[in-house]
């Protein structure tokens, strides 16, 4: 004989609480949809190098209110041209394979204005603060947000994008010290060397990506051989910079032994790139500029820094 089983209603409270954890999960992973637009792992390496540039800046001691206030503004800048960038290459990533499942090709964030409404509060909130912490730190972030905005997908975007990338070294640095020297000057040289190698051996690595998305612009219609040649010669100079900034800013042990590790890597790449002349190594030659080569320089310098303030 079958027993009827009476099951209670749920709850008003359990109701209420259950649609409140949706309602939850729902409002995290919009916030992911909405941080993924602003290029997190470039953001990064952006804050990372600015906020080394600001320790720098400070002797390896900068005030603590300060420093933090530089955190926020360079977080809030790097990620907001960041996101002003994906919407502007929104229709260009969307027919590369690479990109094509980025927040805006794949319509997360849909209409995309959201996101450059989005993008555009951040960086007008970053310059305002920018301004506040000091204003050739300001000039230097306005002119960094314009020139990873204009001419995009030309000729002229790898080197307006070395200026742009200088933008989060500048404003770490006039926040704190607003006065220049031959330590900020080897800096933002490093970041103006280093860019073209970062990017053109991404392009080169993935030419038929670009090329089948019509981005058809140096180094794409140069050739492999021509933009390996270039590369190992930025590189030859980038160690020198690296080398220079030594002297420059008279850094010790810590600091010279990562330049010397980091531009050998860089060398060693580039010129693997141009003998093989194999996409895999260009690709090689990316990844290492990243952090292999870029988060170990700025890094070493903070603890060339910190290691003598305790000795």
């Amino acid at each position: 004989m079958e027993k009827n089983i009476t099951r209670r209603p749920e709850s008003k409270a359990t109701t209420r609480g259950a649609a409140s954890i949706l309602h939850l999960e729902k409002l995290v992973s919009k916030a992911k949809i909405y941080l993924r637009v602003l290029k997190p792992r470039e953001t990064v390496l952006l804050t990372l190098i600015g906020l080394c540039t600001a320790i720098v800046a400070g002797d390896g001691s900068p005030p603590l209110g300060r420093f933090i206030l530089v955190a926020v503004t360079i977080v809030l800048g790097s990620g907001g041209t960041n996101g002003l960038t994906n919407y502007l290459d929104r229709h260009v990533d969307a027919r590369m394979r690479r990109t094509q499942n980025r927040v805006l090709p794949s319509r997360l964030i849909y209409p995309p204005e959201k996101a450059l409404v989005w993008a555009a509060t951040l960086v007008a909130v970053a310059l305002a603060m920018a301004l506040y912490l000091h204003p050739y730190a300001f000039i230097a972030g306005a002119v960094g947000v314009a020139a990873g905005l204009i001419a995009r997908k030309t000729w002229a975007t790898h080197f307006l994008g070395s200026f742009s990338s200088c933008g989060p070294i500048l404003v770490g640095w006039f926040a704190i010290n607003p006065e220049l020297n031959g330590t900020i000057a080897f800096l933002a040289l490093i970041i103006v060397l280093w860019l073209p190698i970062h990017v053109w051996n991404l392009m080169i690595a993935s030419e038929g990506d670009y090329l089948g998305a019509g981005v058809n612009m140096f180094p794409l219609n140069h050739g492999m051989v021509l933009t390996g040649r270039i590369t190992v010669v930025l590189s030859l100079l980038l160690y020198a910079a690296s080398l220079a900034l030594y002297v420059a800013g008279d850094f010790g042990w810590i600091y010279f032994v990562a330049a010397n590790v980091g531009g050998v890597l860089m060398v060693q790449a580039t010129i693997q790139m141009l003998r093989t002349r194999d996409k895999a190594a260009a690709f090689r030659v990316f990844r290492t500029s990243a952090y292999p080569f870029l988060g170990l320089t700025f890094l070493s310098l903070c603890a060339d820094i910190w290691l003598r303030m305790v000795l």
